[in-house]
């Protein structure tokens, strides 16, 4: 399946609801989204751990309060949720960064999404680079969680074997062998960006691809043709 990137970011802000819906629109099979926590603990949907204000200087999220950060257009994971409730046919991959784990505790971050997005966990896919995150996501009800590696000799390991997480995140520039060695997962492969490297990398034993030109691959017939959308 091909995964938006933040959703449809050529014509909606990233990881807003608005970008959601414009990746549904186009036929999204699933959405890929990452989390910041405000001041207040509760986790919004953004891709950096800062925001930019205009005309000034760039303000950790984490040191606003959720009023705040309503009022520069962002949406809470709690939103995403609700409405990802209205639309069952979508998948879902919501990212959190180690670092936030480092700075809040694994159990408390991982606890206040998981809380979250428990109701609707067969939708949604925990993503950490951390193995112990993972494995607290399942104890809390998570049914499906995603590792980031950083390579592919890494999949290998017995912590992910052990793990066996439902997929397996990768750059495509870490990858450094013919094919995607086969496993208990599947492999999805980022951010692939044309018709022509989404088809490559089908051949390479990707299940799916993380693209930030949604709109360009789903015009692709041959594209259409290898990831079944």
């Amino acid at each position: 399946m091909l995964i938006a990137h933040r959703g449809d970011t050529v014509r909606q802000q990233a990881n807003t609801i608005a970008a959601f819906e414009a990746a549904h629109g186009l036929g999204a099979c699933a959405i890929h989204t990452e989390i910041q926590f405000s001041a207040s603990g509760t986790p919004w949907c953004h891709h950096a751990p800062n925001l930019q204000v205009p005309g000034g200087k760039p303000v950790a999220i984490d040191r606003l309060r959720d009023g705040d950060l309503r009022g520069f257009g962002l949406n809470t994971l709690a939103d995403v949720v609700d409405w990802a409730s209205r639309h069952r046919h979508l998948d879902w991959f919501v990212e959190v960064d180690h670092a936030q784990m480092e700075r809040m505790g694994v159990e408390n971050t991982i606890g206040r999404v998981a809380r979250l997005i428990r109701p609707e966990s067969d939708s949604f896919a925990l993503v950490s680079t951390d193995i112990r995150s993972l494995r607290m996501a399942r104890n809390l009800g998570c049914h499906q969680v995603a590792l980031k590696v950083e390579s592919v000799a890494q999949s290998l390991s017995v912590g992910v074997l052990t793990l066996a997480p439902d997929y397996l995140l990768i750059q495509d520039s870490q990858v450094d062998c013919p094919e995607l060695p086969p496993g208990p997962w599947q492999w999805v492969v980022f951010e692939i960006n044309s018709a022509e490297e989404a088809v490559r990398w089908r051949r390479r034993g990707a299940h799916h691809i993380l693209t930030g030109n949604l709109a360009l691959l789903m015009r692709s017939r041959e594209a259409s043709d290898v990831y079944g959308f």
